[in-house]
């Protein structure tokens, strides 16, 4: 004898107003690098600026694991076919390598070639990358709405950043754009591989990723002219700020944000970080704030906030036995 009963099938859960809280956090603080960056490269080399910045990001992060009772995983295991990389270690290193070694050093050298402008556009390609990728490795769900309102959201950046940046685009030099597309491009690899890491802690994953980029790029040093005589002090503070910033709280922030919420929703902060950014340029450096900044606003908001909104519940039919 059967019944026939319904069964509500779910999508991703929604975020929740932690989830925004986060995501707020992490668009204040990532937000801040602009303004932290122009003050440091006045006098410092991108390249020691990039370097320097991970290492006092992975001191932070080391600090804030300790202070949480956890411990970095030993580096190598020994087990019956002989020694190998500890398994957490290798998730970390990859997030290391394509989601901080090399994005830190393609986005300054691409910036020599490329005007500022243009650059912020292909930046805002990293939620679209994320999207396509969270689809097909991450079991988040292409709606209609996401769609809609990623779409918005990139619109409002080129709202924002101006329509003169793209026409810049054919002048520019193709090999720095195809640079910047494969920056963005392991931004959003790097998401979806944290997203899809094994159970480990956050604030281990967070200071083991770091650390591992630290080492990583640190043999950079050699290529880079190095003369400290002419670093200016804003200059090197500017290096402490984004180490403790926007390399390490947000680091941790964007680790948390992803295993709750989703690639998708962290990388929403794409997005709203150019506002940000043009705010703090207008506070900061008296630079002019012009009308598409509100209109960019207002497409950016709207965005976000269609992409967030859930499908209604498809109700199934399901057949249960009973005895």
């Amino acid at each position: 004898m059967s019944r026939r009963s319904k069964r509500i099938v779910k999508g991703p859960a929604a975020a929740q107003p932690f989830d925004w809280a986060l995501l707020a956090a992490l668009t204040a603080i990532g937000s801040s690098s602009f303004a932290f960056i122009k003050t440091g490269v006045a006098t410092i080399p991108p390249g020691v600026i990039a370097i320097g910045r991970l290492w006092v990001g992975a001191i932070v992060l080391y600090f804030v694991m300790r202070l949480g009772g956890r411990r970095l995983p030993p580096l190598i295991v020994k087990t019956s076919a002989g020694y190998r990389l500890h398994l957490s270690w290798a998730w970390m290193l990859s997030v290391s390598a394509i989601g901080y070694v090399v994005p830190f050093f393609i986005f300054p050298w691409a910036q020599q070639f490329v005007e500022t402008g243009l650059a912020g556009i292909y930046m805002a390609f990293m939620p679209i990358w994320t999207l396509g990728l969270a689809y097909l490795f991450a079991n988040e769900r292409l709606g209609a709405y996401k769609i809609a309102g990623f779409a918005l959201g990139l619109a409002g950046v080129f709202v924002l950043i101006g329509f003169d940046a793209l026409s810049g685009a054919a002048h520019a030099n193709l090999l720095a754009q195809a640079g910047l597309l494969l920056a963005t491009l392991c931004y959003a690899i790097s998401v979806i591989l944290s997203r899809r890491t094994p159970a480990i802690r956050p604030r281990v994953f967070a200071c083991g990723t770091v650390l591992g980029a630290a080492i990583l790029a640190t043999p950079g040093l050699f290529f880079v002219e190095i003369d400290p005589s002419t670093w200016s002090l804003p200059s090197i503070l500017s290096i402490f700020a984004l180490g403790v910033g926007p390399t390490g709280i947000a680091g941790l922030i964007i680790i948390v944000l992803v295993r709750r919420a989703g690639p998708g929703f962290m990388a929403l902060a794409n997005y709203i970080n150019p506002i940000c950014a043009v705010t703090l340029g207008a506070l900061l450096f008296g630079e002019r704030l012009g009308p598409n900044v509100l209109g960019a606003l207002a497409l950016i908001l709207l965005g976000v906030a269609i992409s967030q909104r859930k499908p209604r519940p498809q109700i199934q039919p399901q057949i249960e036995s009973v005895p």
